[in-house]
């Protein structure tokens, strides 16, 4: 792995971290009580402080604490495990434990609490809104059929919840300083193709990207793509779901993956002379409008 790349990765990891010391910092301000927050590593807060500041080179443990809320007269444990990429590229781990939960009822649960999750804006941490928003829901929780949002497909061997044949997708929004390099267009395009992802790539100055499709698929492709040399790529917004697989098609936003150079010839010499109207009404049109904001700072 060249110096450059290495750098690449270790920005990534920094600026996740500090979202991480970042968002425990605005927890534990909010949650100020005796018993209502818990870190289980204490360490892990001034090992994490030593990588942001170049002190250490590398860390090995994670963010892992709890929040805690009453209900009636019991205790409710809202267990959160961070993974080193949170909140950019990976989901955090949320889990409930309270005895008020029947057992019959934890999945179901569960599965609404990763929905939340994949619903929510990746680009900064949200265990804050999380946390709400199963405060909110508990008494739902708890009153709520076995079944009352599970689809159950009757088959004639077995039953099945719909719940488990979803699939996790995910659409990556990356910008780069500049993408003018040919074989880096033609690895874009080889990459995305091969990966069956859907998207656009816009070269010149700024490049930006775009893929949609299944998570495993687009996450391997921006391992791939970030390995490159780059002057400078970042991840500007992940868009999480989870549907049935029947529901992907229509999920996407895009027919197929294209390099799109968004001027008025659409030549190849022209491909650093972006038309930004053009490029404001191709989002438009694939209902994309939103991310002016992520990638320019306006609407």
């Amino acid at each position: 792995m060249s110096s450059e790349t290495l750098d690449e990765h270790r920005q990534i990891y920094l600026e996740c971290i500090q979202k991480q010391l970042e968002e425990i910092d605005l927890l534990s301000s909010i949650f100020c009580n005796p018993g209502e927050i818990h870190i289980y590593d204490p360490n892990v807060i001034s090992d994490f402080n030593e990588y942001v500041s170049g002190q250490m080179s590398d860390i090995r443990s994670e963010m892992d604490f709890s929040v805690y809320f009453e209900h009636g007269r019991e205790k409710v444990n809202i267990r959160i495990q961070l993974p080193h990429l949170y909140p950019l590229m990976e989901n955090a781990k949320v889990t409930l434990f309270t005895p008020l939960l029947p057992k019959d009822k934890e999945r179901n649960v569960q599965h609404k609490i990763e929905s939340f999750i994949d619903a929510s804006d990746k680009s900064e941490g949200y265990i804050y809104q999380v946390v709400l928003w199963i405060q909110d829901e508990f008494e739902n929780f708890l009153t709520a059929s076995n079944t009352s949002d599970l689809d159950v497909v009757i088959n004639p061997d077995k039953v099945e919840l719909e719940s488990e044949k979803k699939v996790d997708l995910e659409r990556l929004w990356i910008y780069s300083h500049h993408i003018k390099s040919k074989w880096k267009r033609r690895e874009i395009l080889e990459q995305a193709q091969q990966l069956k992802l859907t998207g656009f790539c816009k070269p010149g100055k700024p490049g930006i990207i775009c893929v949609e499709g299944l998570k495993e698929d687009t996450q391997e492709f921006w391992r791939i793509i970030r390995s490159l040399q780059w002057q400078r790529i970042t991840l500007k917004l992940v868009e999480s779901r989870r549907k049935s697989p029947d529901k992907v098609e229509e999920w996407r936003r895009f027919q197929d993956f294209r390099e799109k150079l968004m001027n008025d010839t659409e030549l190849e010499t022209e491909a650093e002379k972006m038309d930004m109207s053009l490029f404001m009404k191709f989002l438009d049109k694939h209902r994309c409008g939103y991310i002016k904001q992520e990638l320019f700072g306006f609407n």
